[in-house]
C-alpha cells in the first residue's frame, strides 16, 4: 500500500505543494508582522506548483486507488486553475479593497481552492467529486464574506444558501445513482448505468438530473444562477473575476468526465442541456442590457458566457468538446483583462457605476484600448481569441445537427455586443469632466498585459492552441 501511495504522489506533486504552502503562508502570516511575506511565499507556492506540474505530466495509472485521475485532459485543467490564481494574485496586489484585509489567511484560502479546482477536474469517483466541489465552494464562501462589511456578508450569506441547497440535491441524487447502480468510480458507472437505466429508466434519470444539479449552480447555469450576480456584486473585484472563471472551468471539465460515463443516457439528457444552454445564453444577456453595476453586468455576462460553453457539451461530439476547451482558454484571458480594467477603474475612482467610465479614453488610453480589446473578444468580434472560440463552438453545433442552438448563439451574441459597445460610448464618446486621469499599478500591468496579448495572439493564431487539444479525447 505505501508503495501506491509514493506513486500517487509522484503524479500529485503540484497538489502537495500547493497545500503545503498555504500552510506555510497561513502559519507566516500569524508570526511576521510584514504583509509582504506571505504574497512573496504565495507566489512562490505557485511557481513551484507550475514547476512540478511541467514535471509530472500525464500518469498512465489513477493515483489513490483510482480516486484520481491525471490525464491529458486533467493536465489542461490544472493549467487554467493556476493560472487563474496568479491572475487572481495580481489583481489582489492591485486592489484596495482586499488590501485592507489581505492577510495570509485570505492567501491560504486562495491557494487552497486551486487544490480543489485541481481536484474537481481529476475527479474520477462520486465521492470524491462531491468533496472537491463542496472544498472549492467553501473557499468562495470566506473570499466573498472575508471583507468585514455588511454587504460582504450578506453576498456570502447568499452564495451559500444556495450552494448549500445545490449540494444537498447533488448529494442526494449521488445516493440514487449508487443505489441503482452499486458504482462509484466514473469507470465502473460507465459499465453499469445502462443495466441500471434499464431496470430503472425514470429512477436513473432523475438520480443524473439531482446530480447535475451541484454542477450547474457551479457553472451558473440557469435556473441555478441566481446567487451569481449578488455574490459578484458583494465579492472584492478579483474574487469576482476569480469565481466569473476558475470554478466555472473546473465544473465544465469536471461535467465532461462525467457526462462521459453516461453516453447511454445522452439522448434523455439532450432536450435538458439544449434548452437551459438556449434559456441560460438569452437569460444573460437580456438582463445585462439593464445593468448600470460594473460587477452585476459582468456577472450576468459569464451567465451568458456559460449558455456559449453548454454548446459543447449540447453538440455531444469530440469537436464539441475540444471547441469548449478552446472557448474556455480564450474565456480566462478575455474575462479576466475585462475585470482587471473595472479593478482599475473603481480603484480609482471609487464607484462601481458604468458612468466612471465616462471619458476613459482621455484619462488613460492604453487601459481603454486594452478594455475595448476584451469587450470586443467576449462579444465575438474578429480577429481576436472569443471569435475563434466562438466560430468552433458555433460550427461544432451545426456539425451536430443542433441548428437551433447555433442560430440562437449567434443572436445572442449580437444582443451581448449592444452592453459591450455601450461601455466602449461611455470611453470614447463620453466626457469625464475633470475627473483625474487613471493610472494602474504595476501589477495591475502586468495583468493586463498578458491578458491583452493573449487575446490577441492567439485569436491571430489559434494553431499554437488548437496543437494544445490533442490530449482531449472524452466523448459524450
Amino acid at each position: 500500500m505505501s508503495g501506491v501511495l509514493l506513486d500517487s504522489l509522484a503524479a500529485w506533486w503540484p497538489e502537495v505543494i500547493l497545500s503545503a504552502g498555504a500552510l506555510v503562508v497561513l502559519l507566516t502570516a500569524v508570526w511576521s508582522k510584514r504583509g509582504q511575506i506571505p504574497l512573496i511565499l504565495s507566489w512562490v507556492t505557485l511557481g513551484a506548483s507550475a514547476w512540478a506540474l511541467t514535471q509530472t505530466g500525464v500518469s498512465s495509472n489513477a493515483p489513490f486507488f483510482g480516486l484520481i485521475v491525471c490525464d491529458g485532459f486533467s493536465l489542461l485543467f490544472r493549467w487554467i486553475a493556476l493560472g487563474s490564481i496568479a491572475i487572481t494574485l495580481l489583481m489582489i496586489m492591485a486592489s484596495q479593497e482586499v488590501r485592507a484585509s489581505m492577510r495570509g489567511e485570505y492567501l491560504a484560502i486562495l491557494l487552497l481552492m486551486g487544490v480543489g479546482l485541481m481536484l474537481m477536474v481529476e475527479a474520477n469517483h462520486l465521492l470524491m467529486a462531491y468533496l472537491s466541489i463542496e472544498f472549492v465552494s467553501l473557499s468562495g464562501y470566506l473570499l466573498v464574506g472575508f471583507p468585514d462589511n455588511a454587504r460582504a456578508a450578506e453576498g456570502a450569506l447568499k452564495y451559500f444558501l444556495f450552494g448549500a441547497l445545490a449540494s444537498a440535491v447533488m448529494l442526494f441524487g449521488m445516493s440514487l445513482l449508487y443505489g441503482m447502480t452499486d458504482a462509484l468510480l466514473f469507470p465502473e458507472l460507465l459499465q453499469k448505468i445502462q443495466p441500471a437505466a434499464a431496470a430503472f429508466p425514470q429512477g436513473v434519470l432523475l438520480a443524473v438530473i439531482l446530480l447535475l444539479v451541484g454542477l450547474a449552480f457551479k457553472i451558473s447555469m440557469v435556473p441555478f444562477h441566481l446567487w451569481t450576480p449578488d455574490a459578484y456584486e458583494a465579492a472584492p473585484m478579483p474574487v469576482a473575476a476569480l469565481l466569473s472563471v476558475a470554478p466555472k472551468a473546473a465544473a465544465f471539465g469536471l461535467l465532461i468526465r462525467f457526462l462521459s460515463t453516461l453516453a447511454p443516457l445522452w439522448q434523455d439528457l439532450y432536450p435538458i442541456f439544449s434548452s437551459l444552454t438556449i434559456l441560460t445564453m438569452t437569460l444573460g444577456n437580456l438582463v445585462a442590457l439593464a445593468q448600470t453595476n460594473i460587477k452585476r453586468l459582468l456577472a450576468y455576462s459569464t451567465i451568458a458566457q456559460a449558455g456559449y460553453l453548454l454548446i459543447g457539451i449540447t453538440a455531444g461530439t469530440p469537436i464539441g468538446v475540444q471547441a469548449l476547451v478552446l472557448y474556455l482558454i480564450a474565456y480566462l484571458f478575455m474575462n479576466f483583462g475585462a475585470f482587471a480594467c473595472a479593478v482599475a477603474v473603481v480603484e480609482q475612482t471609487g464607484s462601481e457605476s458604468l458612468d466612471a467610465f465616462r471619458g476613459l479614453s482621455t484619462r488613460a488610453p492604453v487601459l481603454a484600448f486594452a478594455c475595448v480589446l476584451f469587450l470586443l473578444s467576449l462579444a465575438g468580434i474578429p480577429p481576436l481569441f472569443g471569435f475563434m472560440g466562438k466560430f468552433f463552438l458555433f460550427g461544432a453545433a451545426l456539425q451536430a445537427g443542433q441548428t437551433l442552438v447555433a442560430v440562437a448563439a449567434v443572436i445572442n451574441s449580437a444582443i451581448a455586443l449592444y452592453y459591450y459597445v455601450n461601455i466602449m460610448r461611455l470611453m470614447f464618446l463620453q466626457s469625464a469632466g475633470e475627473a483625474q486621469a487613471l493610472q494602474p499599478v504595476p501589477a495591475l500591468h502586468l495583468a493586463l498585459g498578458v491578458c491583452a496579448l493573449a487575446t490577441l495572439f492567439f485569436g491571430l493564431f489559434p494553431s499554437s492552441v488548437l496543437s494544445w487539444l490533442g490530449p482531449i479525447r472524452l466523448v459524450l
